[in-house]
């Protein structure tokens, strides 16, 4: 584990009541709190002011043997969305931090050991997490693939929460933001957009994507409350929801069960992954979007980088050569009609200067 930027700064809102969901996990007793934790649960009664339990359905419960008045006492509490407050807070700062996996899984076109050379030009140009308030990046290992070309990766994570819980850098900024390497991610946009949604002083994370559970973790931000709760009950969400899955649809349902609420600002990430059967991974024209925090992905240097020129309007699309035309190793546009004039060997993709 690495860290840079160490700034000194005091996030932590003393006073404010961070407490968790008073719910029940599955398996606990219910009869006080009458509601679950988890959304699609129901509290069950099976003795009256005595016993009731979790569950998708009484019958579920009835297997375990014991009579039961299957007497519904309370749903699932689940997600809900916070209101904004009345005025806008000041500029927040930001702890950020990336998880590098030395010989991960790559798609096909895609070096291996791709993230370490991105962090390593991305930490070059102080850009990325790197020019957040503080930044940090921590070792992954190897995941495992899952469903709709998913990463179960909720392990690894786990082990990087845990990293995040020991070092304690997140608790002197007002909001933490988990990056992946391969997102072109514009901290200074992110901070605007914290203070136009003009978020109250409560747990509160972000739903980042009109896609979907509109969670997806290329880019995962939560303030101080939240990732309070988080790292108190980390544990807890491990043994109840488990790690089949994705570390990102993990954090949510976890986030939720705790009673952390979200506001949604579906410009925070634009993912080619919401639209998986079309896209080129080496196309920067979705970059121009100037209300977009994070593009992602981009696995290459030249595709990262040029993504962020883009975005920084440091080059337009029509700059580029076609994807058509594009050679090993360069960025490209799908609606450039560019070819590589005078050029023999590959750059950067960037053809018209």
């Amino acid at each position: 584990m690495s860290a840079v930027a160490v700034t000194e700064n005091s996030a932590d809102p003393s006073g404010e009541d961070w407490g968790t969901s008073p719910c029940s996990w599955e398996g606990e007793n219910c009869v006080e709190t009458k509601c679950c934790k988890r959304a699609e649960l129901s509290c069950w009664e099976q003795q009256e002011g005595k016993w009731a339990s979790c569950s998708s359905s009484c019958e579920e419960l009835e297997q375990f043997g014991g009579d039961w008045t299957c007497k519904l006492l309370g749903e699932g509490k689940g997600s809900f969305e916070v209101q904004p407050g009345d005025t806008k807070p000041k500029l927040p700062t930001l702890f950020c931090f990336m998880v590098i996996t030395p010989q991960g899984m790559v798609p096909p076109g895609v070096k291996e050991g791709y993230e370490q050379m991105l962090v390593d030009e991305i930490k070059k140009a102080g850009i990325g997490i790197f020019a957040c308030d503080e930044g940090a990046v921590y070792d992954g290992f190897r995941a495992t693939t899952g469903e709709w070309k998913s990463i179960k990766n909720t392990d690894v994570f786990a082990k990087v929460w845990r990293d995040l819980k020991q070092g304690g850098q997140w608790k002197t900024h007002d909001w933490t933001v988990k990056s992946d390497a391969d997102a072109v991610f514009l901290p200074n946009r992110l901070k605007q957009h914290i203070v136009d949604m003009r978020p109250p002083a409560e747990p509160i994370y972000l739903h980042n994507i009109d896609f979907k559970f509109k969670f997806m973790g290329a880019l995962e931000v939560m303030n101080w409350g939240a990732v309070k709760i988080l790292m108190d009950s980390h544990e807890e969400c491990m043994e109840h929801i488990g790690n089949e899955g994705g570390e990102d649809i993990f954090l949510m349902q976890c986030l939720d069960a705790l009673g952390v609420g979200h506001m949604s600002d579906f410009s925070v990430l634009d993912d080619k992954y919401s639209n998986p059967d079309n896209f080129n991974l080496f196309d920067v024209d979705r970059c121009d979007q100037e209300a977009v925090v994070a593009f992602h992905p981009y696995k290459a240097i030249n595709s990262w980088m040029g993504c962020y020129k883009v975005a920084t309007k440091q080059v337009k699309t029509s700059q580029f050569t076609n994807c058509e035309h594009r050679w090993e190793g360069e960025a490209c546009s799908l609606s450039s009609e560019n070819d590589h004039p005078g050029q023999e060997e590959p750059g950067t993709g960037i053809v018209i200067k």
